[in-house]
C-alpha cells in the first residue's frame, strides 16, 4: 500500500553535531499523504552520507509512488475546500529551503498560539473579512497568560503579519481570497517604551564590580563591539585576531528537530571582519580563550545564565539594571555621540543603515544640551 507520493527524486544531506554520537547525517526531501498534504520527511542519525542516500533509497522504493504532479492539485478546489491548519502544515512545510530554521521556530509558534486554537478546523473561506476583523479584535485584547499583562502592539503586529503572510501564501498558490488586506490595523494603544543605554562612565563603573574573566570579556565584548549576543556566543578561537573579530555566524535556540542550539549565519547574512577599539584589544590580551566556543568552551553560553550574572554584577555595581541588550544600543549611542555616520555603524554591528536611523539614532543628554545652547 502506497504511503508517500513524491514528484521529485531531489534530496539533500544536513549534517549537525549530536552529544551522543558526534557527526551524523539527515536526509530531507519532500512527500506527498494520500489525502494530498504536502510536507517536509526527515530521515535522521546517520553516521556516514552513504549511509543515509541508502536510507532515502529505501524509503522512497518502499513506500512511495512516483508520480508527476503533486495529487492535491489535482483536485477540485470547489469541492473540497481545506482547513487552516491543513494549509499551515503545507505553508511551514514549504519554507524549508526559503527561510532561517528561527523564522520557522517563530512561525510555528505563533500560529500555534494564535491561529491553530481558533482556526484549525476551519475552511479557508470562512476566514471573511469581518471573520479577520473578529480575529484582531480578540488578538488585541488577549493578555499575556505567563505575566498577566497584554501583548506588547509590536508583538501582536508580529502575528498579524504572520498570519496575513499564511493567508496571502493560500491565495497565491490556491486562489484563496486573503481579507486581512481589508481589516485595518489598530493604532498604537501606548507610546513606545524608551530605548535605554548606558554611557561609557556608567559601563566602566559597571564592569569594574565584573571579577569574572570570562563575564569581564564577554559584557566588554558585547558592550565594545555592539553585536548581537548570539553572534558573540558563536565565536571560536579562530575567529578573535588581534585587531580584528570575523563575524560569520550566529547562535539560535530556536530549532524544529529539539536540537538544544545550532549554529547559524548571523541575522543579516553576512560574513565580515570588523576592526576592534584599542580597549577590546587590551581586554583580550588579559583572557584565555576556551575551545570550542571562544566563551563557553564545549557548549555556548545559555542566554539566561548570562542575564542572570549580569543581574548580579549590575547590584554588585549599584547600578540600575538594563536588558543584556542594552549594550547593542549603547555601543551604537556611542558611536553617534562621538561623530560615526550612519553607514559606519551599521557595518560594525552588521545591520542597515536605515534600521540604525530608525532604532539606534540617540543622543547623549550632553548633545542634546550642545545644540540647544547654540539656539539663541
Amino acid at each position: 500500500m502506497t504511503e508517500f507520493y513524491i514528484s521529485s527524486t531531489k534530496y539533500s544531506i544536513q549534517e549537525r553535531q549530536t552529544k551522543k554520537h558526534g557527526k551524523v547525517y539527515d536526509v530531507v526531501f519532500r512527500v506527498v499523504t494520500p489525502d494530498g498534504i504536502e510536507k517536509q520527511k526527515r530521515l535522521s542519525g546517520y553516521t556516514t552520507k552513504a549511509l543515509a542516500k541508502q536510507a532515502y533509497a529505501e524509503f522512497v522504493t518502499e513506500r512511495c509512488e512516483l508520480v508527476k504532479n503533486n495529487p492535491l492539485k489535482k483536485r477540485d478546489p470547489g469541492k473540497e475546500i481545506p482547513t487552516v491548519g491543513e494549509l499551515i502544515r503545507q505553508y511551514i512545510a514549504s519554507l524549508g529551503n526559503q527561510n532561517k530554521e528561527s523564522s520557522i521556530y517563530d512561525k510555528r509558534n505563533i500560529y500555534d498560539l494564535f491561529v491553530i486554537p481558533k482556526y484549525g478546523n476551519t475552511k479557508i473561506t470562512a476566514l471573511t473579512k469581518d471573520e479577520l476583523y473578529r480575529w484582531q479584535d480578540d488578538l488585541w485584547a488577549t493578555r499575556n497568560p505567563r505575566t498577566g499583562e497584554y501583548y506588547s502592539y509590536a508583538y501582536l503586529s508580529k502575528v498579524r503579519t504572520f498570519f496575513g503572510t499564511l493567508l496571502a501564501w493560500a491565495e497565491s498558490r490556491y486562489g484563496y481570497e486573503n481579507h486581512l488586506p481589508e481589516v485595518q490595523k489598530p493604532k498604537r494603544r501606548a507610546p513606545k517604551k524608551e530605548m535605554r543605554f548606558w554611557t561609557r562612565e556608567q559601563f566602566e563603573k559597571f564592569i569594574s564590580a565584573v571579577d569574572d574573566p570570562m563575564y569581564h570579556c564577554l559584557f566588554s565584548m558585547l558592550f565594545l563591539t555592539g553585536r548581537r549576543f548570539g553572534e558573540v556566543t558563536a565565536l571560536t578561537p579562530a575567529d578573535v585576531r588581534q585587531e580584528s573579530i570575523r563575524w560569520a555566524k550566529s547562535i539560535t535556540r530556536k530549532t524544529i528537530d529539539d536540537t538544544p542550539y545550532k549554529v547559524t549565519t548571523t541575522k543579516a547574512d553576512k560574513s565580515q571582519d570588523v576592526e576592534i577599539c584599542p580597549a577590546m584589544r587590551c581586554e583580550l590580551a588579559k583572557y584565555t580563550p576556551q575551545e570550542p566556543f571562544f566563551f563557553g568552551g564545549d557548549k555556548p553560553l545559555l542566554d539566561k545564565t548570562v542575564t542572570a550574572a549580569f543581574g548580579r554584577y549590575c547590584t554588585t555595581a549599584g547600578m540600575e539594571p538594563i536588558r543584556l541588550h542594552d549594550l547593542r544600543h549603547s555601543f551604537v549611542s556611542m558611536l553617534i555621540h562621538l561623530g560615526a555616520n550612519y553607514m559606519v555603524v551599521a557595518d560594525m554591528i552588521g545591520d542597515k543603515p536605515e534600521q540604525v536611523m530608525k532604532t539606534y539614532g540617540h543622543l547623549y543628554d550632553s548633545d542634546k544640551h550642545a545644540i540647544m545652547s547654540q539656539i539663541v
